[in-house]
């Protein structure tokens, strides 16, 4: 297994994202680097994946359990030159006032350490006392070193250096200087997607060259270790000797959420991935026998996916004609009749759903949560339960449809959503077919039924 370390921050806004960035892409030019992300994020994982060239892959415990988790990181990082994961929040933020699931408790089930990375502005001898908590708060946790963010000059990087070596003993193994032109623009749901960006090659290497001028990169190598006991099988999830199905999945700038292990545990279960766009293609892609529409940022291409009418007609067409598809947030509003702007401008939508989308100012229903499958769909049977995450700014109106799903909060608050009509699903629940495979199995179940004329 590939060395391997965390890039964590002691609070959102720390500069992780960045660094971390950074770091894979410097290492990028040294070996193949595997990329990791904690928690459910698409957005920073297609970053690393633009910055390392490869796929990125998100551990998360909530979803995944501890020994999944592990294996997806064991198999990932085989064979890589270096194994660098993104943690989430700060540190201990997690779940609850235990800090499940947090970005400690996910380098602990892997066994790697921890580089903090510290917003240095305005600080002196006080790092010490601040790096001291985070080294010191979780005796089972390994923090070897530290790299400091937004650093007035080289004089200030070295008293903070010297600092923090004579209190605690630990390296700080480099710094970056406050430059505007590095930072990353948002919009609601974080980062702006690499999708949309422009110019990112030269941003990019603007960064990598800071990084390995101001970062030890060769000390940072030294201080990780490798681990090669950790052997898991991966055949758990596959099917072979099944035939396989094709699957057409949106892929395009307003549909790109998914989890890289999910779509590989697809394709490990028999599914031939074909890749189509909402936005530009006319027709759905021939000879497919199930539908995927994930997640994004349809309200910002609302209009250009209303004009595009020929594939709103394929779409429907393959719905009456019993096609399995499953659509989850972005693909749901797609479903829908119409998606609203925050301006009240309604833009007609492919008309699957009997339901509106209306964009709010706020987050909703945000966070983890379960689902009790109450009626059978295309992914599960009735009594199922599933894990999932919502991560939305829109909202459901005028619904006229079944609901599937009997979805529980951890503050134990229950609501309706899973909308169900023939063989679609449409649900605000993000899920990963790696955490739980027999979702996938049971999609391409419904399928090959439908490719053999079976089901209607």
């Amino acid at each position: 297994m590939a060395k391997g370390f965390m890039i964590a921050g002691t609070h959102s806004g720390s500069g992780k994202t960045t660094l971390a960035l950074g770091i894979m892409g410097a290492f990028s030019e040294m070996g193949q680097v595997a990329a990791f992300k904690v928690g459910p994020d698409y957005i920073d994982t297609a970053y690393h994946r633009f910055v390392t060239k490869t796929p990125s892959y998100n551990l998360d415990i909530f979803m995944q359990g501890e020994e999944k988790l592990r294996e997806l990181y064991i198999k990932k990082s085989k064979g890589r030159f270096v194994s660098v994961v993104e943690g989430v929040m700060g540190l201990f933020d997690g779940l609850d006032d235990t800090g499940h699931a947090s970005s400690a408790h996910v380098a602990k089930v892997l066994g790697i350490p921890v580089v903090l990375v510290v917003d240095a502005s305005g600080m002196a001898r006080s790092i010490s006392a601040m790096v001291k908590g985070y080294k010191e708060f979780d005796e089972g946790l390994n923090v070897k070193g530290v790299i400091l963010n937004k650093v007035n000059s080289e004089s200030h990087y070295l008293l903070l250096k010297r600092c923090l070596m004579q209190d605690l003993k630990l390296p700080a193994l480099g710094y970056l200087p406050y430059d505007e032109e590095l930072s990353l623009p948002e919009r609601h749901l974080g980062l702006l997607p690499v999708w949309e960006m422009r110019n990112l090659e030269g941003k990019f290497q603007k960064l990598f060259e800071k990084i390995k001028k101001y970062i030890d990169l060769e000390q940072l190598l030294a201080m990780v270790s490798c681990d090669e006991n950790f052997v898991y099988p991966w055949d758990n999830i596959s099917s072979r000797g099944v035939d396989r199905v094709k699957i057409g999945v949106a892929m395009d700038e307003a549909f790109n959420f998914y989890y890289q292990q999910s779509l590989e545990t697809l394709e490990c279960l028999g599914a031939e991935l074909v890749f189509f766009s909402p936005l530009k293609d006319p027709f759905l892609p021939e000879g497919i026998s199930g539908l995927i529409i994930g997640g994004g940022f349809p309200e910002v291409f609302a209009e250009k996916l209303s004009s595009n009418k020929e594939m709103m007609k394929s779409v429907r067409e393959a719905f009456e004609a019993g096609m399995p598809i499953y659509a989850e947030c972005g693909g749901l509003m797609y479903l829908g009749r119409s998606i609203i702007d925050g301006a009240g401008k309604s833009f007609p939508m492919v008309g699957v759903f009997e339901l509106d989308s209306v964009m709010t100012d706020g987050l909703k229903r945000f966070g983890y949560a379960e689902a009790t499958v109450v009626d059978e769909t295309v992914l599960a049977p009735a009594g199922a339960v599933v894990k999932g995450h919502e991560f939305h700014y829109s909202e459901v109106v005028n619904a006229k449809e079944k609901t599937s799903y009997i979805v529980k909060k951890r503050s134990k608050r229950t609501y309706r959503c899973g909308f169900t009509k023939k063989n679609c699903l449409g649900t605000f629940l993000h899920l990963d077919f790696y955490a739980n495979p027999e979702l996938g199995r049971h999609f391409l179940e419904k399928c090959r039924r439908f490719k053999e004329g079976i089901l209607r």
